[in-house]
């Protein structure tokens, strides 16, 4: 082969007999003459005397040859096998020529390592500038990309989405100082570096939550082997939440989260602004009874033994008798949302694209007002679309009392997973952050960024409805007093029945025994009638459509009853507190005392993050006024490195 020398700065080329104070300078001084040249470095043979080295070999990257090449195995992708006719394979590219280029150093007798050969010649091309960057020995993940990683990660942004953010606050590729593949290798080496200590630091995170604030709560259980099965915590946050809002829970195992392939299970509700809210969360490594088991019986421990009065679920036999064991007195449902977008995938085509047939059953889902009136149109529903033979409609209405509205006409709903765009809201919330490759302290740093930013939405909408007022649409007083409850999201579902009995709400006959006077109310042909039975001594109503006995929304009907009685506030009974804007001011304490607040890092802590975030806007600001003046910038460097060595 023929060889090339490089062409370098006398000042920068390695000389025999240079001195060195140590074996870093020696490694730091060729590799900048290297990459300055453009070829990389491989690190060579040593030799130790007790345990100090006393000789060292510095090769080019293309040194040697590779073993047994014309054999070189074929690495397989996908787990597929070997005798597989479609197996895709790919060979490690070949990057060795025999290169000779090498520097030599040994130890002298003062201690200090001097170079004792140095070959200049290649038998290779160098790399042109433009790609020096590439280098392999150039390219290390820095400090800050590690930070930039760990940042991104946090907030559920993976690796190629960390190396686009250092990329573009970097100014380019080439001053990144490693590619993306490089910080994919170290993510990769990360996790297998922690992969035994997982469960375990995992355990001792919570562990140290519960130190910093004790109404954090957590248990765990280990089989015989020490390997983690269950994990269930809830910090006080969430305690009290559920002690404000947990009327009615949602439960969710739908969720295959981590690299062990745990099931995530939280605990979800709705709060007073009609978002859903976080209760707490179990890890489980299978869905058999005894599993579900144990989760809802710590959820009890965790919330001081109140059930809910309410839990929705999705439909799985062991989760229904687990409840039964659990929570005798909570009335179980199934997840409307999770029957309802399997539609598409139990008809057939033709019904997919049927707009008619999504409005049929819509209307006999949620149209129906009683359980008869609802087997009927089902009945014709199923008989107009050919559905007979359809065992999945089969099961649905076989558990029709699960599932279908009207059998729950009376149960408190609140707002929970009404809306197909909430539950989807809520889905989409979790599936943010769990993914099947992360381990469980990336799952534990990636739930805690999505509760931060759900709890700041709390905050935010907290303010709003404490700094301003929502605007009226009549001139009532009713609908003024509540404005000064309620939550903006709240009052918000109250206005539209503040407008529709404005609107469309007529009275068709009044009678009256004794306290209590009864209402016939009606409307325009497509609006039944309802009846309001209003106590004119307690100022009580209930209403036929019970729209506030299962949402704790004061209906239409009700509205104009009470305004018809000359009513200029809303009884206080129609109030929940779970609807106000200030419910959340209330103090909470746990079974032992604890103080449910959250409180999950100390003064300390947070004095320090606030000094650091300080520190980096200023540092910011400071590049941007320097990069003005090329001598500025150089003189702001030099005392950064500076800083940085003292």
């Amino acid at each position: 082969a023929s060889s090339c020398t490089p062409e370098c700065d006398e000042n920068l080329k390695p000389a025999v007999g240079m001195a060195f104070d140590n074996m870093e300078e020696v490694e730091e001084f060729y590799k900048a003459y290297a990459h300055n040249v453009g070829f990389s470095v491989r690190i060579g043979h040593k030799r130790t005397v007790d345990n100090v080295v006393v000789w060292r070999r510095f090769l080019c990257g293309k040194s040697g040859f590779r073993r047994n090449n014309e054999e070189e195995p074929k690495k397989e992708l996908n787990g597929e096998k070997k005798g597989d006719e479609k197996k895709r394979t790919h060979a490690r590219k070949i990057t060795r020529c025999g290169c000779e280029a090498m520097i030599t150093v040994k130890r002298m007798k003062d201690g200090k390592y001097a170079v004792s050969y140095f070959h200049e010649e290649h038998t290779h091309e160098f790399v042109t500038p433009r790609k020096q960057h590439l280098i392999k020995s150039n390219r290390q993940v820095s400090d800050k990309a590690k930070d930039t990683l760990f940042t991104c990660h946090a907030a559920s942004i993976g690796t190629a989405g960390a190396f686009r953010l250092l990329r573009v606050g970097e100014g380019g590729f080439e001053f990144v100082g490693c590619t993306k593949r490089d910080l994919q290798n170290y993510h990769r080496d990360m996790r297998s570096t922690f992969k035994d200590s997982d469960a375990q630091m995992f355990i001792d995170n919570l562990r140290k939550r519960q130190e910093i604030n004790p109404g954090f709560f957590f248990e765990y259980v280990l089989d015989d082997k020490n390997r983690l099965t269950h994990v269930f915590w809830a910090d006080a946050c969430c305690r009290k939440n559920y002690a404000l809002f947990g009327e009615m829970v949602s439960f969710d195992s739908t969720y295959s989260t981590n690299q062990y392939s745990m099931i995530f299970c939280p605990f979800t509700g709705i709060n007073h602004h009609m978002a859903s809210v976080f209760y707490g969360a179990a890890l489980i490594v299978n869905e058999t009874i005894e599993s579900y088991k144990w989760v809802f019986q710590t959820f009890l421990k965790a919330m001081d033994g109140a059930a809910p009065r309410l839990i929705v679920t999705d439909e799985d036999q062991s989760m229904k008798i687990a409840i039964e064991d659990v929570m005798h007195n909570t009335v179980h449902r199934l997840c409307m949302w999770h029957i309802m977008r399997k539609l598409s995938e139990k008809v057939g085509p033709p019904l997919r694209e049927d707009e008619h047939f999504y409005s049929t059953i819509n209307s006999c889902v949620w149209g129906s007002e009683n359980p008869t009136e609802f087997e009927a149109k089902w009945s014709s529903m199923i008989s107009e679309f050919g559905l007979e033979d359809n065992t999945w409609f089969s099961r649905r209405y076989e558990l029709r009392e699960s599932w279908i509205p009207v059998y729950f006409r009376g149960v408190f709903l609140g707002e929970i997973l009404r809306t197909t765009s909430r539950s989807e809201s809520a889905n989409s919330f979790f599936n943010h952050f769990i993914g099947y490759k992360h381990a469980l302290v990336e799952f534990w740093i990636r739930i805690g960024t999505a509760l931060e930013e759900q709890r700041q939405n709390e905050l935010k909408a907290d303010h709003e409805c404490l700094n301003s007022m929502p605007p009226l649409i009549t001139s009532w007083e009713i609908e003024k007093h509540a404005s000064l409850f309620f939550t903006h999201a709240f009052f918000s579902s109250f206005q539209k029945e503040v407008r529709a009995s404005r609107d469309h709400c007529l009275i068709e006959n009044i009678s009256q025994e004794g306290d209590v006077r009864t209402t016939i109310i009606g409307g325009a042909r497509s609006f039944k009638s309802r009846e309001v039975q209003f106590n004119t001594t307690s100022k009580s109503a209930r209403c036929s459509c019970m729209l506030f006995e299962t949402r704790g929304i004061p209906c239409r009907h009700i509205i104009m009853v009470l305004r018809g009685a000359k009513m200029s506030e809303l009884p206080s009974h129609f109030i929940l507190d779970r609807w106000k804007k200030t419910v959340n001011r209330r103090v909470v304490y746990d079974s032992s005392g604890n103080l449910l607040e959250a409180n999950e890092s100390n003064s300390l802590d947070l004095a320090k993050r606030k000094m650091v975030s300080e520190i980096r806007q200023t540092l910011n600001d400071t590049i941007k006024l320097a990069e003005q003046s090329p001598e500025e910038l150089e003189a702001l460097r030099n005392l950064l490195v500076d800083m940085k060595r003292n």
